[in-house]
């Protein structure tokens, strides 16, 4: 018979391809299966190892993306059945065991019940495992991982000075630049303990935001100041799927995490499309702000 507990750790040990291990897993449990010879001897064998494998999936199914694979193994080492648990439902069997053989049932048909129930429950929790593993691992594939290519790596609140931010905005003098603030088409921020030198976020002058989108979307803000524009710049907001308005006019992540599908289809949908979102997310953020 297969020895279930070397599969246990490569079906969902972090580093291996998932679905691979799932489907060696799932062979060496029908194998077992398929070569397990009716009667309480072979059950017995089968239903501690497979008992064993079940805690063992659960535990890595939990800490395997969260812990190094040693402290994982050091785990699954201390796993043991619950001993009370594990005497109530030896009394719960022998009082149903009890009832049938009042039944009239030959205890050798007993045995022979008792034994394929514990496999058939055995063998039902590991393959409810495996096929919750599958779903896992596929929604990891389309929601928590970022497209390579969706990943801006540039900070979008890296401080410029407006010189600086004039040099990105194609050549305009810093004046210049602080004509358009004064005209609500870029803001600053002041950083707690400064008394001077007001820094301009770089994302300003991104492909995608500089200019007209900007400026429609510092319009939508209602003249909000530069601290309330910063923090709703950089905000993940329900209403932009948990984007933050950046990310949203960019049409891409600045930072590396999970993202909901509404999110992702945001990020796919046209540049219009886009700034029309972050334009009502600021109306509806202005509107809350004049409460």
């Amino acid at each position: 018979m297969t020895d279930l507990s070397l599969l246990a750790e490569p079906a969902f040990a972090p580093g291996r391809p998932a679905l691979a291990g799932l489907d060696t897993l799932e062979r060496a449990v029908a194998d077992s299966l398929s070569r397990l010879k009716p009667g309480r001897r072979g059950a017995d064998s089968l239903h501690a190892e497979m008992q064993r494998l079940a805690l063992t999936n659960a535990v890595l199914m939990q800490l395997a993306p969260l812990l190094s694979p040693s402290t994982v193994a050091q785990v699954v080492a201390r796993l043991r059945p619950s001993l009370v648990i594990d005497e109530a439902l030896k009394k719960t069997s022998q009082a149903h065991v009890d009832a049938l053989a009042q039944a009239g049932i030959a205890p050798p048909v007993l045995e022979l019940l008792q034994s394929w129930f514990d496999v058939t429950v055995d063998a039902r929790v590991v393959q409810q495992q495996i096929e919750l593993q599958r779903v896992i691992d596929s929604l990891q594939g389309e929601l928590a991982a970022p497209r390579e290519d969706a990943i801006n790596a540039a900070d979008p609140t890296q401080p410029l000075s407006a010189a600086e931010l004039g040099q990105a905005l194609g050549g305009l003098t810093d004046e210049t630049v602080r004509q358009r603030e004064r005209a609500s088409e870029l803001f600053s921020i002041m950083r707690p303990g400064r008394k001077r030198g007001r820094e301009y976020p770089a994302f300003q002058a991104w492909p995608g935001i500089s200019g007209q989108p900007l400026a429609q979307v510092m319009s939508a803000l209602g003249g909000a100041s530069g601290t309330a524009a910063y923090g709703f710049f950089t905000s993940p907001t329900d209403l932009l799927g948990g984007l933050t308005p950046i990310e949203a006019m960019l049409g891409r992540l600045t930072t590396r995490r999970a993202i909901e599908p509404s999110a992702r289809e945001l990020l796919d949908a046209s540049d219009e499309e886009r700034l029309r979102a972050v334009i009502k997310t600021a109306q509806a953020h202005a509107a809350i702000l004049a409460a």
